[in-house]
């Protein structure tokens, strides 16, 4: 049929002249392909590229970091810096590094994968006029205190306080463990006065008051099953920070410690 027939077809369905089934207009309908194996799969490929190239990103990006967190080395033990008075809290603001690699010093291999590293977290209670920040420090000491990786803490006199509510008696008293240590003050090693400050290159600009402490864990705490083995860990480390031992670490230049057993303080 002809553009004119359809013409005519269609001006006489508009005029009522013919019903529509009287009409042999009929659209031409295209022929179906089905198509297999490899064809199909190029065919979805073809129509789905973008989906699929935005897909196998995505999945990448998602192995990489997957794989990164799976082989990252994790601390031998965990320490948290708590300070309230907003000037030590300056003060000790960039020492994470160097105190990271005191510890090492005096940290055993915990996990016997020959390489020792200490995780070193700070949180800042002090008055900040970003209400944010303020609730994150407070995120951070909270659920450590829960999660109970961290039982050893280097707090100021005010973030002590803050922590326990005022409950000094939450900290191990070291007196009772190292009563002749001059280093002991209490609960408390002050570490101005040990050869931790020495290592961590603070001897001269350490507060006065700055405090290293260990947590008290009973059985009975939600979190004891973390919460033992990390403070048994905490007092190893303490008591070779008291008497000076190192636990046979090794550092960039080969010199390895711990032969001798003591460090030389005078240095």
């Amino acid at each position: 049929m002809s553009y004119q027939d359809d013409k005519r077809e269609l001006l006489k369905l508009k005029q009522g002249i013919i019903d529509e089934s009287e009409s042999e207009i009929h659209e031409e309908e295209k022929p179906v392909y089905e198509l297999h194996g490899f064809k199909r799969i190029e065919n979805f490929f073809y129509h789905n590229k973008w989906y699929v190239i935005a897909g196998v990103f995505f999945a990448a990006v998602a192995a990489f970091l997957i794989n990164s967190l799976l082989q990252k080395q994790q601390g031998d033990i965990r320490v948290l810096v708590v300070t309230k008075d907003k000037e030590i809290s300056s003060n000790v603001m960039y020492k994470t590094q160097e105190f990271e690699e005191a510890f090492e010093l005096y940290c055993p291999d915990y996990d016997n994968s020959g390489y020792i590293h200490v995780d070193v977290y700070s949180a800042d209670l002090s008055d900040n006029p970003d209400p944010q920040y303020s609730l994150a420090a407070v995120t951070k000491v909270t659920s450590e205190a829960m999660y109970g990786e961290a039982q050893l803490f280097i707090v100021d006199s005010a973030a002590a306080d803050a922590i326990t509510n005022g409950n000094l008696s939450q900290f191990v008293d070291l007196s009772e463990l190292y009563p002749d240590a001059d280093c002991i003050q209490g609960r408390f090693l002050h570490i101005k006065d040990s050869g931790f400050a020495v290592n961590a290159q603070y001897l001269e600009a350490c507060p006065d008051d700055l405090y290293m402490a260990v947590k008290v864990v009973n059985e009975t705490d939600t979190n004891a099953s973390r919460a033992i083995p990390a403070q048994k860990k905490a007092l190893k480390v303490m008591d070779n920070i008291v008497n000076g031992y190192y636990a046979g670490w090794v550092d960039d230049s080969g010199r390895i410690y711990g032969i001798s057993g003591k460090e030389d303080m005078g240095k």
